[in-house]
């Protein structure tokens, strides 16, 4: 049995539970990897169970999961999956979305959870509210007991579909959402806070930082607003207005110190 965990991560709060499930699993012949947008499809075929995490955004997965997913082929043999998402609000049925995609493509979910997690855009655009810097409360016993089921999932070679139960608060939000997704952030440079390190360029998995300019340059017509350019930056030179300057950041120290105060409980 080979196993992979490919995760598409903003700022790290999904990064975050994939790493650890790596850790959790690391008996098993498994392998991790963050989603590129050039993603070599006869990778997968090496993988006999894959496990898939992707935050939620406005209820949706993530824009480069659902384009990643909906460009798969389908695959002869059939592959069995548990997949997971991270939200920071609300986490809508972006779950049963994703699941349908994956059985277009022959692959069957046998299992999948949901994690509240820091609210990456929430803490740049809301009042700072506690709930918005950590993940859910039973963070720990969640874990454990999802780990333990992706094991009996494993062990027992069960294949049959699982599907979350439809969310019908989303019907309400469906003008929020609307709204949410049609927000075009222009994300900005101070340019007396920038050092040049070209951060935002490297790690921008969708292109949206270029260093063709004197500073690097934004485009925001492939962006999805993960905002991991915002938080990871050194010098807190990158912000969406004026009003979001001295917004705390979830920076990846901020990430490894939650991680390893989860690990150490687990």
């Amino acid at each position: 049995m080979k196993i992979l965990i490919l995760y598409n991560s903003g700022a790290g709060s999904t990064k975050t539970i994939a790493e650890i499930y790596h850790e959790k699993l690391s008996s098993y012949n498994i392998d991790i990897t963050p989603l590129q947008l050039n993603f070599n499809y006869k990778r997968l075929e090496d993988y006999n169970f894959i496990i898939f995490a992707f935050p939620t955004y406005h209820c949706d997965p993530s824009r480069s999961m659902l384009e990643f997913i909906e460009k798969m082929p389908v695959f002869k043999d059939r592959k069995r999956a548990f997949v997971f998402t991270t939200y920071g609000l609300f986490p809508g049925n972006a779950l049963t979305r994703f699941i349908k995609e994956c059985s277009s493509r022959n692959i069957i979910t046998c299992g999948y959870t949901q994690y509240k997690s820091p609210a990456t855009d929430g803490a740049l655009l809301l009042p700072p509210l506690g709930f918005m810097f950590h993940y859910e409360k039973n963070i720990v016993h969640k874990l454990r007991k999802d780990i333990n089921n992706v094991k009996e999932i494993i062990e027992t070679d069960v294949d049959k579909i699982k599907y979350p139960r439809f969310k019908l608060y989303t019907i309400l939000n469906y003008p929020n959402k609307l709204g949410g997704k049609a927000m075009k952030h222009k994300l900005k440079i101070i340019k007396e806070n920038c050092v040049k390190c070209y951060k935002c360029v490297d790690n921008c998995i969708r292109h949206c930082w270029t260093n063709n300019g004197e500073y690097p340059q934004f485009d925001v017509y492939n962006c999805e607003f993960c905002f991991r350019c915002i938080h990871h930056c050194p010098k807190k030179a990158i912000i969406i207005s004026d009003k979001t300057k001295n917004k705390p950041r979830l920076s990846e120290q901020f990430y490894d110190e939650l991680k390893k105060s989860i690990i150490d409980q687990l």
